[in-house]
């Protein structure tokens, strides 16, 4: 429902209102409104809405969904701050820079939603095996969904490259948008599997009782793992090199995902069962209210 409602406020508000920039934020607010009613609109026709809150409940309530809930919004506030680093740095290139990594910002989230909902999608499948204490099912989870991974990344970098004529009629490329557009639509879309070995290693983290470990991998990925990568690269290969140092601190931060991932389940192992790993300093509290 938000990309709907992007899709169809973007060219109203640019160019039929000529706000330009200030268009396209616009209509990301609209979009994000959108996405919180689609969300709310079922919860108070098919369930009643929202019981009113009291100060007796509130309390052994929240308890066990702060647990998960705490850690995941500090891992997703990472990713605005990083990025608004990034355009910040793009603009310092001028508009048709900062137009080209917009496009791209369009592009990836349609390129890769596979990748995206992978990362939710194999969350249940490896916490599901931990709690079993199925140890070969959480590494054989967790390898397949690397190997997915790196398949869908090839196939869609097969298929931007391809579609290069296309995206430069239907965004009307030229100069440095059509540069940025086309880097991104060729070999830094092969390096989206990093981004996709991050998403499965911070699943992996959440379900297995670390989430905390997610967060850390996140801000240091959108943090030491994209400024000091962003000025270096971007004083070298100028608005270009703004997406690929953004890029490039990606794969380190995705080895170290991948090595936390497997540091748990190692942990976890042995003949006590996958399941001896959970922190019970965390979890323990859920596991006695059941």
């Amino acid at each position: 429902m938000g990309a709907v409602v992007n899709a169809i406020l973007d060219p109203i508000l640019i160019f039929g209102f000529g706000l330009e920039l200030h268009g396209a934020a616009w209509a990301s607010v609209a979009a994000r409104a959108a996405i919180g009613a689609t969300a709310l609109v079922p919860i108070v026709r098919f369930y009643g809405g929202f019981g009113r809150p009291n100060l007796a409940s509130m309390p052994p309530d929240l308890r066990p969904v702060l647990i998960i809930a705490f850690p995941a919004i500090l891992t997703q506030l990472a990713t605005p701050i990083g990025q608004a680093y990034v355009t910040r740095q793009m603009a310092s290139f001028g508009e048709d820079a900062v137009a080209g990594m917009a496009i791209v910002g369009r592009l990836t989230p349609v390129a890769f939603a596979i990748i995206f909902a992978l990362s939710g999608a194999i969350g249940p499948i490896i916490g599901q095996n931990f709690g079993a204490g199925k140890a070969d099912r959480v590494r054989g989870a967790f390898r397949d969904g690397v190997l997915f991974t790196a398949v869908v990344v090839v196939v869609v970098s097969a298929l931007l490259f391809a579609a290069r004529p296309l995206l430069v009629m239907l965004f009307e490329l030229d100069g440095q948008a059509q540069t940025l557009v086309f880097l991104f639509a060729g070999p830094l879309s092969l390096l989206w599997f990093f981004n996709g070995m991050i998403f499965v290693s911070n699943a992996a983290c959440n379900n297995m009782g670390y989430p905390f470990y997610s967060t850390i991998v996140n801000w240091g990925r959108h943090t030491v793992g994209t400024i000091p990568f962003v000025m270096v690269f971007s004083a070298w290969y100028g608005a270009s090199g703004v997406l690929i140092g953004q890029a490039v601190g990606g794969i380190v931060f995705a080895a170290i995902a991948i090595i936390v991932a497997l540091r748990i389940m190692q942990s976890g192992g042995g003949t006590g069962g996958v399941a001896d790993g959970i922190d019970k300093r965390t979890f323990g509290w859920m596991h006695r209210n059941r």
